[in-house]
């Protein structure tokens, strides 16, 4: 039994000026805790200072309003990453039109537990205002973002002509990453800018259908919008299981299990090698993707290959009617035609006509690009992540540690005497290690207070222990609407993308949280249902792009669906009836 500290080596600082912090959508970042080197070296050094840029230049804040450094437009205790919950909420104040709760519902959904807005004497600032005033009307006019589009281009370029990574010195490999970590700084800054106006188009959406008595009409007028980047991974994994589903070959390759599968079917048939050459095509497109993927830690497709051969394991049962692009198609003409039914509901109100086009419009561009900005940053990550194992297999070969992973239990600033003398971190990575191992099997505080500081870690609930109460049958859970459509099914509770194995076609998915790298899973599913998550994020964005029902923000889901229990999920109304 590993000793739990009182608090973790990448434990960061409550700010005075915005104090309070959450893990509503920052479970769907990370569900799983940061290893060391993943939170130091890819957010310390990349991510964080990326996103204080952002804040700026989206006009909510100035540099010097930050009261901490690194900036605190995260924190990260026990491992886990949580979200600012009172910087957003400044935009709200400072943001024309917009207030603190709608901030708090576009990027948390209904989840309870987030405590109410508190005024502090300099939120209201008329310089600030004035610029969001200019910012918003670029978010609802735009129809794109050169710059992230650059960066796209960028990671996409980084990863062609990644070099021999064998050839590279330590140090070189050190900097590599490093390089990396900058580049994912100067990403994440038009990214950032993204994700803070993805609210908006929403927002208006929502407003006008609420008013004309049809809030069930605003998620389905931000479905099937097209050009989804994290939608495009699992439409090329549709295709590789079309070729398993009609391969007696491959079909008992894979009745033979995933491990070595590759290396099974290499040198067989026509149908063996078409899809040997189709999944080294998924893995140098998609190979970046991943559970927990923010967290240079975790592993990717590229670098453990049972993960989407499992996924693909599951979707091979999956009948050919059930093709993403017919859903796709079926959603995108009820999307185009309830715009107009909506339209005709407002045509003598040219404002509200205004704001519902011009919100559609822009919740379509800026779902798009928030894709396209996250599949960017993960690229770039995914680069440091496969130069860092490259250390790593340089270090078990000379006995330093005993598993590649294990470098990731360095910090950044240790980097350096690593390559210079790993012997003398090697105990101590192991015995972090061991701490790190026990950090998934903690529940971490909801909130974070600065009045109230961060429980000891020892004393955090122990995972699994949830005293929620099952569902019976009857009862409907309240969630988010997230992706439209009306499903009944029998539940299958899914902890891990790792272990799906009991997932059916048709069954509605149970999840704790779901990124885009779970979303191949979806279309095996009849439905998704997940404990966290709001219209914006982004397994609620590419489960629309799929044309899969799916509700968000069920508070406490795996706990209270019984697991093979029948239900019905309503994708629009954001509910689950227990049958």
């Amino acid at each position: 039994m590993v000793d739990l500290p009182d608090r973790w080596i990448t434990d960061t600082e409550i700010s005075t000026r915005f104090p309070y912090y959450t893990r509503a959508n920052a479970d769907e970042v990370g569900p799983e805790p940061f290893t060391p080197l993943g939170w130091s070296l890819g957010w310390g050094r990349g991510c964080v200072p990326g996103v204080a840029d952002g804040f700026i230049s989206f006009g909510v804040l100035t540099s010097d309003e930050f009261a901490v450094d690194p900036p605190e437009v995260f924190g990260n205790w026990g491992g886990y990453f949580y979200n600012q919950l009172s910087l957003p909420r400044l935009m709200g104040v400072r943001m024309p039109g917009a207030t603190p709760e709608a901030i708090d519902q576009a990027y948390f959904g209904d989840h309870p537990g987030v405590p109410p807005y508190t005024p502090h004497p300099e939120d209201e600032n008329e310089a600030q205002t004035a610029k969001l005033e200019a910012t918003m009307g670029w978010v609802m006019t735009t129809d794109g973002h050169p710059t992230m589009e650059e960066w796209k281009a960028n990671a996409q370029a980084l990863r062609s002509a990644r070099p021999d990574l064998a050839s590279l010195s330590d140090a070189e490999l050190v900097a590599r990453a490093r390089d990396i970590a900058e580049q994912v700084h100067t990403a994440w800054v038009p990214y950032c800018e993204i994700c803070l106006g993805a609210s908006l188009g929403p927002g208006a959406v929502q407003m006008v259908c609420g008013a004309v008595g049809r809030p069930e009409a605003a998620v389905q007028l931000v479905s099937a919008i097209g050009e989804v980047d994290s939608a495009a991974a699992s439409f090329a994994m549709w295709d590789l299981s079309r070729i398993v589903r009609g391969s007696d070959e491959l079909t008992v390759a894979f009745d033979a299990g995933v491990d070595g599968l590759i290396d099974r079917i290499s040198g067989g048939s026509d149908d063996a090698q078409r899809f040997v050459t189709g999944f080294e095509a998924l893995l140098a497109q998609y190979g970046h993707r991943g559970p927990n993927e923010w967290d240079l830690g975790s592993p990717s497709w590229e670098t453990d290959h049972t993960i989407p051969l499992g996924m693909l394991e599951r979707l091979r049962f999956q009948d050919d009617d059930r093709a993403p692009s017919n859903s796709t198609e079926e959603t995108a003409a009820e999307r185009t035609r309830l715009l107009e039914e909506i339209s005709g509901l407002v045509a003598e109100d040219a404002e509200a006509l205004g704001a519902l086009q011009a919100g559609a419009s822009s919740a379509a561009t800026f779902f798009q690009l928030r894709e396209r900005g996250k599949n960017a940053v993960i690229m770039l990550l995914n680069e440091a992540k496969v130069t860092l194992l490259e250390l790593g297999d340089r270090l078990v070969e000379r006995g330093a540690i005993e598993d590649r992973w294990k470098v990731f239990q360095a910090l950044d600033g240790e980097l350096d005497q690593l390559v210079d003398d790993a012997s003398a971190l090697g105990s101590t990575l192991a015995e972090r290690a061991e701490i790190f191992a026990e950090l998934p099997n903690r529940v971490p505080p909801y909130i974070i207070k600065l009045e109230e500081g961060v429980p000891p870690i020892r004393e955090w609930p122990v995972r699994g222990e949830s005293d929620a109460e099952v569902a019976t049958a009857g009862e409907v859970l309240q969630g988010a609407a997230a992706s439209p459509g009306t499903v009944s099914g029998t539940a299958r509770v899914i902890l891990d993308p790792y272990d799906a194995m009991a997932l059916q076609p048709g069954d509605i998915m149970i999840a704790p949280t779901t990124d885009p790298s779970w979303t191949p899973l979806f279309l095996q599913a009849g439905a998704v249902v997940c404990n966290v998550g709001a219209i914006a994020s982004h397994a609620a964005i590419v489960s629309r792009e799929l044309g899969v029902p799916c509700v968000v923000s069920v508070v406490d889901a795996t706990d209270r669906i019984p697991d093979g229990a029948t239900i019905t999920v309503d994708g629009a109304a954001g509910t689950v009836t227990i049958g």
